[in-house]
């Protein structure tokens, strides 16, 4: 039998690749001719090399290149090993309508887009894992010929002797946070070493992927330097731990269990994992609650893997798993189901797009993707980023792309059950925006919530509210907004989204201003600059928040809001507010949050939180105050947060390494109101955190070191000293300690009155509900 292999790239190391290699192995001893068709271009040194390595086993096989359906008719059996293949199914069959087609599903159905084109009318026959997916898919594609039958598996043998005892955990898989779920394992580490104490325990991860930065970000976070190591050598004995939301089978737990060592699990959320691993003694399972498995982890440390129940789990792997991936299985239940499905090639439509142009089509992406970033970072190219040049393209591919998509909207319709959710442009996830999130996902438990990221860190944190992240500035951000009918920032809008006429932009802007701001900004220059870019993106607002009846005098001013009679203002106060006025005296909420950022809980903490100002000028220090002198004029139970703006985030290392009492954490990673609740006092300049802080009545103290200058560059609305419950000082450590240590609380109702009228506990379902109603 002539058999044809199409998968993507048999020359990239991974679970797929040792997949592909096993069945071509495993069909070449069975005396069958095969071909492997490889949908990425390649050399023939690559051929080569890989006949190297796998050795004779490989040796007679056809390795060819993807260049369209000729490459894949003109056989018995041909097997598409990725979903995206599948569509390829129907052009094979109108030009060869005699050949088999096995389609083999290795992604979890969750991850599979229900929009995607299977073409399963074209295909024979299709090959899952389990019995549980088989009978998933079958139930979601209303398509009766699928099968489960283990991946091949073949080069898995299973040694005798166990790994008895070991401190040491280990990870491998593609640094992919969202499908991997490594940040889990990082905060178990970080609950075992600071909260626990347990320093014993090592974490070595091993791959590579878009995440490595996020895991490198968080063992710094979370001061694991000396017990998380990142693709150093790896332990010979180890514990193998997976997290994934999902798995179809697990090619590297099942390695990890040959070679004698225990694995813990996640089951998944499908329980996949669990159908296939559950007789093993070596299987410790997760739940992915940190007390809990914390406790599970340190017991299989302190544990012995016996020598009676490795005999036992060798035996079950030979008796259970072994046999799972026979090849003429394989070719007999494909038959099976081949015999019972009965294909008219002639009801089989026919592609819009050639599988050749596709091809095509994806080589030329490919290749423009490469001149475009060779030319940007050719250091004398006219197309180099920042040049004119670039900026005038850029400009005019970008103008050509909205009136395109002005024209789509005509076809396009929005989702009331899908809302998009963007703080700070997706530097981190806070603000109002958060809060109305939130809201909404306990009123609305169907919505499906987007929210913007410019970050891993970002992402890693919306993951953790069960909401689905998207990269900014990419199609699926992009694909993101124009399905939402709702839209909710608290900046402007991206300028290369268009909005739909059906779509809703509510603005809830980031604080009362203090500072003045566009129209109203004292520099004249800087004034019409900034108010030129502003007016037409102030035109896509629907709704903007109110505090209070000042806060909408300055904000009338500052954006010319009679310039858009159709914007409707809301007045149900600032729903970032509700989390301070629900839990301004909850010991219960102050202790989880402590836990949270500092991995403890102590009540006799007490924490300054100074919040400083940017400045337009680069600057290493953010203040005169000396905060380390501070710190050691007060008791040892004060510390200090420094809540830097993100635009001195590079800042963060020097104040962190500052003092052992100093925190300076990931912006990306920072509610700033949950910063407010646990701190006793506030110390800031010109910020809006005080107006927001005012609602706890705590100590706040505004630093006068550069006010005459900033008045005179940028301008002020009012003077802070018409509320003598803000203290204005001199950066001196001595008449700051006395202060904070003679001043538990503060009236700040005048405060409130004039600025934050509107604030109320449910300001964030109310503001909810007043959206939904639009």
């Amino acid at each position: 039998m002539h058999i044809k292999i199409l998968g993507y790239n048999i020359f990239q190391k991974g679970g797929t690749t040792r997949s592909n290699l096993n069945l071509i192995q495993s069909f070449l001893r069975a005396g069958h001719q095969v071909t492997y068709v490889n949908y990425m271009h390649f050399r023939q040194r690559q051929v080569t090399q890989l006949k190297a390595e796998e050795g004779q086993a490989i040796e007679g096989a056809q390795f060819i290149a993807f260049r369209g359906v000729q490459t894949l008719a003109q056989a018995d059996l041909l097997i598409l090993t990725r979903e995206d293949f599948f569509k390829f199914a129907r052009e094979v069959k109108h030009r060869t309508p005699e050949m088999r087609i096995l389609g083999e599903i290795h992604s979890p159905l969750a991850y599979l887009n229900p929009q995607m084109d299977l073409a399963l009318e074209a295909i024979d026959a299709v090959r899952v894992s389990t019995p549980k997916i088989a009978e998933a898919f079958q139930e979601r594609y209303d398509y009766p010929y699928v099968f489960p039958m283990y991946v091949n598996h073949q080069h898995v043998q299973f040694q005798a002797q166990p790994v008895h005892q070991t401190h040491n955990l280990l990870m491998k898989a593609r640094f992919e946070d969202e499908i991997k779920d490594i940040s889990y394992v990082l905060k178990l580490m970080r609950y075992f070493v600071h909260t626990q104490g347990e320093t014993r325990i090592h974490l070595y991860l091993q791959g590579y992927g878009p995440s490595l930065e996020l895991y490198e970000n968080l063992v710094v976070a979370y001061h694991l330097e000396d017990y998380v190591h990142i693709n150093g050598p790896e332990p010979t004995d180890y514990i193998y731990v997976s997290t994934s939301p999902y798995e179809t089978f697990g090619y590297s737990i099942l390695e990890a269990m040959a070679q004698g060592n225990r694995v813990c699990l996640y089951p998944g959320e499908d329980g996949v994992l669990k159908d296939i691993y559950a007789p093993f003694h070596a299987v410790t399972w997760l739940t992915k609650s940190l007390e809990s498995d914390a406790a599970k982890i340190v017991e299989m440390v302190n544990g012995t893997y016996t020598d009676a129940e490795r005999e036992a789990d060798v035996e079950t792997f030979h008796t259970q798993l072994a046999q799972g991936h026979d090849t003429e299985a394989l070719i007999a239940q494909t038959k099976a189901m081949a015999a019972t499905h009965t294909i008219d090639v002639a009801q089989i439509a026919k592609p819009k797009m050639k599988a050749s142009y596709q091809y095509v089509q994806n080589t030329a992406k490919r290749v423009a993707v490469k001149v475009k970033e060779t030319a940007e970072q050719a250091p004398k190219s006219p197309f180099r980023k920042g040049s004119r040049l670039y900026q005038l393209t850029r400009k005019g591919l970008f103008n050509v792309e909205a009136q395109v998509k002005k024209f789509q909207n005509q076809r396009r319709h929005v989702s009331d059950q899908a809302v998009f959710i963007e703080s700070f442009h997706g530097k981190n996830f806070s603000g109002d925006p958060k809060a109305i999130a939130c809201a909404m996902q306990r009123l609305y438990p169907e919505l499906t919530i987007y929210v913007s990221a410019a970050d891993p860190l970002v992402e890693m944190e919306i993951r953790s509210y069960d909401m689905t992240p998207v990269r900014f500035g990419t199609r699926a951000y992009m694909r993101a907004f124009e399905r939402c009918r709702y839209a909710v920032i608290n900046g402007n809008l991206w300028d290369r989204l268009v909005k739909h006429p059906d779509q809703q932009v509510i603005q809830t802007w980031h604080g009362f201003p203090l500072k003045r701001m566009v129209n109203d900004l004292v520099d004249a220059v800087e004034r019409q600059k900034q108010a030129q870019q502003f007016a037409p993106r102030m035109q896509k607002w629907d709704v903007l928040l109110s505090t209070s009846e000042r806060y909408e005098t300055y904000i009338r001013s500052a954006f010319r809001l009679d310039t858009h009679p159709n914007l409707t203002i809301l007045r149900d106060g600032a729903p970032r507010n509700s989390l301070l006025i629900r839990h301004q005296n909850d010991e219960a909420k102050w202790l989880e949050i402590q836990e949270k950022y500092f991995f403890q809980r102590d009540a006799s903490k007490k924490y300054i939180l100074f919040c400083p100002t940017w400045r337009k000028n680069a600057r290493e220090s953010v203040s005169e105050l000396d905060i380390v002198a501070l710190l050691e004029r007060l008791p040892s139970s004060y510390e200090m947060i420094v809540k830097l703006h993100p635009n001195e985030g590079h800042l963060r290392e020097r104040y962190q390494n500052l003092h052992p009492r100093v925190h300076c954490f990931f912006n990306e990673m920072v509610d700033i109101q949950e910063l407010y609740l646990i701190s006793e006092i506030l110390i800031s300049d010109y910020s809006s955190a005080m107006f927001d802080y005012a609602h706890l009545n705590r100590p706040i103290l505004i630093l006068d070191e550069d006010t005459v200058d900033y008045q005179q560059d940028v301008g002020f609305y009012f003077d802070m000293t018409e509320f003598p419950s803000i203290q204005k000082v001199a950066p001196d450590v001595e008449t700051i300690q006395q202060y904070i240590e003679t001043t538990p609380s503060v009236d700040h109702q005048k405060v409130i009155a004039q600025f934050m009228t509107y604030d109320q506990s449910d300001s964030d379902e109310q503001v909810v509900r007043s959206i939904f109603a639009r």
